[in-house]
């Protein structure tokens, strides 16, 4: 029997190891018969053999114990270096020190701000929404003062100009940022307006710098050389330079007077203009050219110069050396007639026609204007249809007939509607009481409506035509102007 040793590999973890094999070699003799030697060789190789198994098994069991031995500690050491691992990566993250932030921080906006959009306010870094009138810490164009003020801002945007604020226009300055009271400003695109006293944008009249002014309700703009009606009712005139006009005033290609206490326009008057010369405005405030009533007496004013005439002859009439009329006394008396009944007559078709129950009509009247002047008995109370032949009979020649404008004189007597076609309402009569640009008339009419004791009206001729609708007219004219 030989022992032979054998070498194998075994991997234990991550290590490959060595164990020792011992393999018996058991030589048999073929012969099959074994002699004593041979027995006692054989009990002491068995006894060998026992020796060498058990030689082997310890050191079998030598071996699997440094293994295993190897095995823990192998593990023992990876758990430590893990540990020690462990242990380094928490004390490289207790012993590492956190890198600084390169951020800056930004502190937060509060107060006024200048930014690109002007100055800003701000509370704890935001701004009010919208707009707001607000009592903030002061600020002018240099930046900020002391103590506060109220400002208009937008969204927190400090607002100049003009701006609009609780439904009307304010004005804020550019340098202070205050509201502007009681001044005229230019606005950022160019335009001029006046803001008043409690800052709101001015309209129609108002006074500023000692004098007044006429906003329009409308553009808020100054209105230079036009004629309004205030917010009180009466109407004024505003000059060239917006201020409100007194004295003589040209407008609308004639004159008025605009009384110097109360800036209203003076009506059938005479006054004395700025530069000291005296003249005569009408019922409608217009400047008097030609033949007018005034005072009780018939003047003269010359169409250029509007100056009375004194001591002259002027359409077939002469006035003297203080203006009055000094002929003409026919003319005079019919016009008379009517101005001594002014408020005492009223319109009617069904009376007496003349006055004498109180009514008239405008053809009944003038039959009576001129019996009572001088001219002959009536046979009749004319109506607009007999009236023509009437004035014929009594020194009157027809002067102008057709539906244009003549020049009229003083004391012609008119009639409107086509002959056979003038009956009742599609006629009427009226007389001349001033001539020139602006001629007047009187008669008895239906311009009130028949309101009682108003049926005797005096009104520009003009102006009464074109309210008939420019009827067809006759003109009757005196053949001696200057007759008494």
């Amino acid at each position: 029997m030989t022992n032979k040793k054998h070498y194998k590999l075994y991997k234990s973890g991550k290590n490959w190891c060595v164990m020792a094999i011992t393999a018996l070699a058991l030589t048999v003799s073929l012969t099959g018969v074994a002699s004593a030697d041979t027995t006692v060789d054989t009990a002491q190789a068995e006894t060998s053999l026992a020796q060498s198994s058990a030689s082997d098994a310890t050191q079998i069991e030598s071996t699997d114990a440094k293994i295993g031995e190897s095995e823990t500690n192998q593990s023992n050491q990876n758990n430590q270096q893990g540990n020690i691992s462990t242990q380094q990566a928490t004390d490289q993250k207790a012993n590492s020190v956190t890198p600084k932030s390169t951020e800056i921080s930004t502190p937060v906006k509060d107060g006024w701000v200048q930014e690109s959009n002007g100055w800003t306010f701000y509370k704890n870094g935001k701004t009010d929404l919208g707009r707001t009138y607000s009592y903030l810490p002061t600020i002018t164009s240099n930046g900020k003062g002391s103590g506060s003020n109220w400002y208009l801002t937008d969204n927190g945007v400090i607002q100049t100009g003009v701006q609009k604020w609780a439904d009307t226009y304010y004005y804020f300055d550019p340098s202070t940022y205050l509201r502007v009271d009681n001044d005229y400003r230019q606005s950022q695109w160019g335009d001029w307006y006046m803001f008043g006293k409690d800052g709101r944008i001015a309209t129609k009249v108002y006074q500023w710098a000692s004098t007044y002014y006429y906003f329009d309700p409308s553009t808020y703009l100054r209105v230079d050389n036009d004629y309004r009606q205030s917010q009180w009712g009466d109407w004024y005139m505003f000059g060239k330079d917006g201020r409100i006009a007194t004295k003589v005033y040209q407008w609308a290609g004639t004159y008025y007077y605009f009384d110097p206490s109360t800036y209203l326009r003076v009506n059938n008057d005479y006054r004395q203009s700025q530069w000291g010369d005296w003249y005569l405005f009408g019922n409608d405030g217009r400047i008097l050219s030609g033949v007018h009533r005034w005072a009780g007496s018939v003047y003269y004013f010359d169409p250029s110069t509007y100056l009375r005439v004194d001591n002259d002859w002027r359409e077939g009439l002469y006035f003297g050396v203080d203006g009055r009329l000094v002929n003409g006394g026919f003319s005079t008396r019919v016009i008379n007639w009517f101005l001594q009944r002014e408020g005492k007559i009223t319109y009617s078709m069904y009376g007496s026609r003349t006055g004498a129950d109180g009514t008239a009509d405008c053809s009944g009247s003038m039959t009576m204007a001129l019996r009572t002047a001088g001219a002959s008995a009536p046979q009749i109370i004319y109506s607009t249809e007999s009236l023509h032949g009437y004035l014929r009979n009594n020194g009157y020649y027809l002067a102008y007939e057709g539906m244009g404008t003549p020049q009229l004189q003083y004391g012609d007597i008119i009639i409107w509607g086509h002959k056979a076609a003038s009956l009742g309402g599609n006629g009427h009569t009226v007389v001349v009481t001033g001539t020139g640009d602006n001629p007047t008339v009187i008669s008895t009419c239906y311009l009130t409506k028949g309101q009682r004791g108003t049926a005797i009206q005096e009104v520009g001729y003009d102006w009464y035509w074109h309210d008939h609708n420019t009827p067809y007219q006759y003109v009757y004219r005196l053949a001696n102007q200057a007759r008494n």
